[in-house]
């Protein structure tokens, strides 16, 4: 067989298939298999909201559940399954029957990769935001237990009250005690050669599938590193005692290397240990030895096809693809696939608010069962984006509840101008209501095809910027709330990666902007008649200049802050494009700082979502930043608003934080 690019060799002693039989639903992320029925799930595309297909041994698809977002993973147990979308939460399902019916929508800490199953619980990998633990006793009225900071986790399991977390860029597993989820805590931390991702655990045994590059890169854009693309493989460690690992083995596969599609599992069938990895396809392994027994790999095609998931059937092997579809390999004679526990059950009392530091008071003002996401001023009052519990207008005094307000989908955003609120609502686009005082009537709707999750509203109240999906900015005409106008679009490589990327306010000349993954600035100034975008490509001395899980920028006054280096620097639409950021004047507020910007008067103030922190500093003088406050909590802060000298933080499924200096 011919070598494959960025798939590596096929040796020529391992038994080696490329499949041919095809379900033609198109590209896939994930399947599984559950009670004679492979499920596969799509994400969102141009054809279609994210897909999650049911189809029965011969593909043949028997239904199909359109609105899943960007899924990323499906897991199964009993007559429930739950399926990751990225930034589009998390989604239960009722599979009893042959048509899924969607039991609830989960809006989770940020980007839900992976999801875990056992007893009562369900374990979502956020990424560079840990582990989220929710009780899934009812599947229709999910809750949240706890939140675990554990790295950029993006696939793990759970076995005897332990859960293992594949974190990727540390290249490592981090275990961590469950039995009590409100009270986890890290036992050890397994250092792995490659990148994390896919874990198992049998019979003492855990399973590290790892991929991308080794250990030891110097730089991850140099092929010519001996690191580069060295890192796929799967190791195997003895996990009898949790807090004392011991490595007992692994199997290194060949080259490879792809940036956008980087997901790799490992799980046991039997005797066998199936791994699939990316670019050099699916691998069955003997579980003792690790020698390889065969690879299969996608059909011969002009571009690499990348494998995302794999299961069993009655001894057949089914595997999806993130460009091609799902595919079948018959007479592989495999086990059946592992089952998710539906015993025992774990304690699902729900973590309370921590805080600790100094120069600053914060309590909970405000909580119930949905998390508070998003805040803005409404003139007297202030609103609250609450994912599946919609909008709350409360008085911005009292915080007594004003109105609630039922949205179509997640409330995720929420900017407010001259009477008008409006609402980034996921899938279902952006609700427009007018609000006098405690009376809401719904005024106007933005359809769209991909999911919209942050909002800014220019200073004129006539311009709404949407961000949509993960690539695009849309700027509409909203004068007439009733009739929105789509008016200009950008899309980018990667631009809105990690969302949260707006300055809430714009400039003083009425600029709008976003700070973009791998983009860099992206500004528009429709207030001064400028309907289109300018984009300025920052770019750093080492990596790239992007805005990753953390970062912030903002809009004080004429100045437009981005926190780089524990501090910020001013940046530019006038700066040429490719310009260094390394070389703009940097203004150091302490080693670690960044954040979500809000600004008061004179005063700004950063929350660092990813590990819970909170700084408020004096930028009367913006050369001169003098920390006044820096508080540590187990909640996700996120961009507040001044009501007098209150700061009002949103947190997440902590509730809304007061806090006074």
């Amino acid at each position: 067989m011919k070598k494959r690019k960025g798939r590596g060799n096929v040796s020529n002693t391992t038994l080696c298939k490329v499949a041919s039989e095809r379900a033609g639903i198109g590209p896939a992320i994930d399947v599984k298999a559950h009670d004679g029925r492979l499920y596969a799930v799509q994400k969102a595309c141009e054809e279609h909201r994210g897909r999650l297909c049911v189809l029965d041994p011969s593909l043949k698809v028997l239904s199909c559940y359109e609105g899943v977002g960007n899924a990323r993973q499906i897991e199964m147990v009993g007559s429930v399954a739950v399926i990751s979308a990225r930034e589009d939460g998390v989604f239960l399902f009722d599979v009893s029957e042959v048509e899924p019916r969607l039991l609830s929508h989960y809006r989770s800490v940020e980007y839900a990769t992976g999801v875990a199953l056992c007893g009562n619980l369900a374990f979502i990998s956020c990424r560079q935001y840990g582990v989220e633990i929710i009780d899934v006793s009812n599947p229709s009225e999910p809750r949240f237990v706890a939140l675990v900071r554990v790295g950029e986790v993006q696939s793990a399991t759970v076995k005897d009250g332990y859960l293992y977390c594949g974190v990727w860029g540390e290249m490592k597993v981090v275990v961590v005690d469950v039995r009590i989820p409100a009270k986890a805590r890290i036992v050890s931390q397994i250092p792995l050669q490659g990148r994390g991702d896919g874990v198992c655990v049998c019979n003492g045994r855990l399973y590290a599938a790892t991929g991308q590059h080794a250990r030891g890169i110097l730089n991850v854009r140099d092929p010519n590193d001996p690191k580069f693309g060295m890192g796929n493989g799967v190791e195997v460690f003895d996990v009898t005692d949790p807090e004392n690992p011991v490595r007992l083995g692994g199997r290194v596969f060949d080259k490879a290397y792809c940036m956008t599609v980087d997901m790799w599992e490992a799980a046991v069938y039997g005797e066998l240990l199936m791994v699939n990895n990316s670019l050099l396809g699916v691998y069955g392994l003997d579980r003792d030895t690790l020698e390889i027994l065969w690879r299969v790999l996608p059909p011969e095609d002009e571009k690499a096809d990348a494998v995302t998931g794999a299961t069993s059937l009655f001894g057949d092997l089914f595997f999806t693809t993130a460009f091609g579809d799902l595919f079948a390999v018959r007479g592989m004679g495999l086990a059946s696939p592992p089952k998710n526990e539906t015993e025992p059950r774990l304690d699902a009392a729900r973590e309370e608010l921590s805080v600790s530091g100094k120069g600053a008071d914060a309590a909970v003002c405000y909580r119930g069962e949905f998390p508070v996401l998003a805040i803005c001023r409404v003139e007297n009052a202030v609103a609250l984006a609450l994912a599946e519990g919609g909008v709350h207008l409360l008085d911005a005094e009292s915080l007594a509840l004003l109105a609630a307000i039922p949205t179509a989908d997640h409330a995720d955003d929420v900017v407010y101008r001259n009477g008008s609120l409006y609402v980034a609502e996921g899938l279902a686009g952006v609700e427009i209501f007018r609000v006098e005082g405690a009376f809401v009537t719904r005024i106007g709707h933005i359809p769209t095809s991909r999911s919209i999750h942050q909002l800014s509203i220019s200073r004129s109240g006539r311009y709404l910027l949407c961000g949509v999906g993960s690539t695009q900015l849309k700027l509409y005409d909203v004068s007439d709330p009733a009739s929105p106008k789509e008016i200009a679009s950008h899309t980018s490589r990667r631009g809105l990666f990690y969302g949260n990327n707006f300055a809430i306010e714009p400039l003083l000349d009425g600029t709008m902007a976003a700070f973009c993954h791998h983009d860099g600035l992206i500004t528009i100034n429709p207030d001064a008649g400028k309907i289109e975008f300018t984009n300025v490509e920052y770019i750093k001395k080492v990596g790239f200049c992007g805005y990753c899980a953390g970062g912030g920028i903002g809009a004080y006054g004429d100045k437009l802050l981005y926190t780089q280096r524990g501090g910020y620097v001013f940046v530019s639409d006038k700066h040429p494009n490719m310009t260094l950021i390394d070389d703009l004047p940097h203004y150091e507020v302490e080693p670690g700082f960044t954040g979500l910007f809000s600004f008061g008067d004179k005063v700004l103030v950063a929350s660092l979502r990813v590990r819970g922190t909170v700084w408020v500093v004096d930028i009367s003088e913006p050369e001169a930043p003098k920390i006044l406050a820096k508080l540590r909590t187990n909640a996700s802060p996120s961009k507040g608003v001044w009501v007098g000298k209150r700061l009002l933080v949103p947190a997440g499924r902590h509730g809304l934080l007061s806090i006074e200096r």
